[in-house]
């Protein structure tokens, strides 16, 4: 807690002039300034800035200049009260009590870092070969300035050295270097790199990329730094600094990679983020919904595309209203928004946005696939799937007309549909003890699986269509389901990464003993038995499914019924005629 008094000595310190003018053209007019409001379009100014805040005449929004923070800047009100405090040149006290803060080092550690790797893309003898791959993927000199993009060179120590003034202790910190203390080395080496910056443009990390064919000697293509005090990968989005850096953002389009986003910029699209190394979650949708309206999430027309969808539903749902928009825009299998700009240009990829597929629709044409809604079995299983997922949207217009085309095409009354949501709100309150335990597992099967996949994680994305995503679901609430789920969500993950994620994590060593075991297969063999290993697992955990549905039909006595949902599962349990 930030004390209240010290709050009212900046509003009373603090001239709004001075703030907002930084912000918006202000013209001076008696005992205030004027200018065209920033929260909605007009052409005659009726924003009024005063001595103790702000008030528009048209929209009608008003408050103090740390509301003004907070709405235009998307901030925090602690993040609002230290940008203040930061102009004056004050530290922010804190109550006793909590958390402790982040380094206010690490900001300096991280602009050093920053200084240095644009300087070396500059003059570094290996610069002028970054430049040519910059340029030979269509970006300017300018996109490279604007993104502040920069060059990590080869060698092990380049950076360690040049900010050795910090002293190795912060730069493990601020995820510069890897290793263990007594043996570090850069993190970023022979890699092009860019800086992530948060909402007030301070840099909190870096992605790298491998600019030459030869360049990542067998590491992963793209790298980013790790979590730190500073950097949260599920908070953060690359590329919202910078495209509301260029004025009031009227919708976002959330891509998979900082590559997509440099390379719609160079083509005039300055509205693209991404999100960093993870799955996009509902912490990033709370993030662009703060600046937008609109949002419109482009993935690759792939497998990995279609379950990035999934994910950005289930995420999305507990953000949206009938006043935020989701959209869906799916590109060819092979192509991704970099070749769709570079190929056809800007105006196709703008058409791509406009004809995004509505976040209802797209939801459920999903829920319907494989299903035949011809058959009263496949309308059921429509909305034993769909309700789960809608629970998690707020009450309102959006959720209603979801209902609506729910029960129609299920064929029931959109009442019944309601009280099944209650149902299962009231459901998911039940203590943690009250809930079903997960099934078992085939723990020497789930242990090779394990083995394999520390050992080669690219191996994950061999398996076909939504095999990941069930298996994920088999394994849920083990070691396994833990590092598939990561694998899938991070897909250059290689094995040092993988542990890193695990570092002090009691799995951390189980996982450290499974990659420091001997390879007896090639990857090619690994690869192989890792995919038939995980379909025996899936075809086991169905098997375990169907037996406990057909107990569970026992003692129930509801036997028809059960078996009507088990066959629409595509269980196909045995006929029941003697159970």
């Amino acid at each position: 807690m930030i004390p209240q008094s010290f709050i009212n000595g900046l509003l009373e310190r603090v001239d709004p002039v001075d703030v907002i003018g930084k912000r918006v053209q202000l013209r001076k007019a008696g005992d205030r300034h004027t200018g065209l409001c920033p929260f909605h379009d007009e052409k005659t100014p009726s924003f009024h800035v005063y001595p103790d805040g702000y008030h528009c005449f048209g929209c009608g929004a008003h408050g103090t200049v740390l509301g003004f923070l907070m709405e235009r800047e998307g901030l925090a009100f602690p993040e609002a009260v230290e940008e203040l405090a930061g102009l004056l040149g004050l530290e922010v006290p804190r109550e006793s009590g909590r958390a402790p803060r982040a380094d206010p080092a690490a900001f300096d550690v991280l602009a050093a870092a920053d200084k240095c790797y644009r300087k070396w893309l500059r003059e570094h003898p290996e610069g002028p070969a970054a430049i040519d791959y910059l340029r030979g993927r269509g970006i300017s000199d300018e996109i490279v300035r604007d993104f502040g993009i920069g060059l990590a060179p080869s060698g092990w120590r380049a950076l360690k050295t040049e900010l050795q003034a910090f002293g190795e202790e912060r730069l493990l910190a601020a995820g510069l270097l890897a290793g263990d203390a007594g043996k570090t080395y850069d993190r970023f080496r022979h890699r092009i790199v860019f800086p992530i910056r948060d909402r007030r443009g301070r840099v909190i990390g870096f992605g790298g990329r491998v600019y030459a064919e030869d360049a990542g000697s067998g590491e992963p293509k793209y790298l980013n730094s790790p979590e730190t005090d500073v950097f949260k990968k599920g908070r953060e989005l690359y590329g919202l600094y910078e495209a509301r850096r260029g004025g009031r953002l009227e919708s976002a389009v959330l891509v998979e990679g900082y590559m997509d986003v440099v390379a719609l910029a160079q083509h005039g699209v300055a509205n693209a983020v991404a999100t960093l190394g993870t799955a996009v979650g509902e912490a990033h949708f709370d993030s662009l919904y703060r600046f937008v309206n609109r949002v419109v999430c482009c993935f690759d027309g792939d497998d990995a595309g279609a379950r990035a969808a999934t994910r950005a539903v289930d995420a999305a749902f507990p953000a949206l209203s009938e006043r935020r928009e989701l959209r869906f825009a799916f590109l060819e299998r092979g192509e991704d928004p970099d070749t769709v700009v570079r190929r056809h240009g800007a105006k196709r990829f703008q058409a791509l946005l406009e004809t995004a597929t509505p976040v209802g629709e797209h939801f459920l044409a999903q829920m319907q696939t494989g299903l035949r809604l011809a058959d009263a079995d496949g309308r059921a299983l429509l909305i034993e799937l769909a309700v789960p997922k809608l629970a998690k949207l707020p009450a309102g217009e959006l959720r209603a007309a979801l209902i609506d085309e729910l029960a129609r095409r299920g064929q029931t009354a959109a009442a019944r549909i309601e009280r099944r949501l209650q149902d299962h709100r009231q459901a998911g309150e039940a203590p943690p003890a009250e809930r079903a335990p997960p099934p078992p597992l085939q723990s020497r099967l789930a242990q090779r699986l394990l083995a394999h996949l520390v050992k080669c994680p690219r191996a994950l994305g061999d398996l076909a269509g939504d095999e990941a995503e069930r298996l994920e679901l088999a394994a849920r609430e083990t070691l396994l389901g833990e590092v598939v789920s990561y694998v899938d969500a991070t897909p250059d993950a290689d094995t040092a990464t993988l542990l890193g994620r695990f570092s002090g994590d009691d799995a951390h060593a189980q996982l450290l003993a499974a990659a420091g075991d001997p390879a007896l297969l090639d990857e090619a063999a690994l690869r192989a038995e890792f995919v038939a290993g995980a379909r025996r697992f899936l075809a086991e955990s169905e098997r375990q499914a169907r037996r406990a549905l057909l107990d569970a039909a026992r003692e129930s006595g509801s036997r028809d019924d059960l078996r009507k949902l088990v066959a629409a599962k595509g269980l196909h349990p045995q006929p029941a005629a003697h159970t």
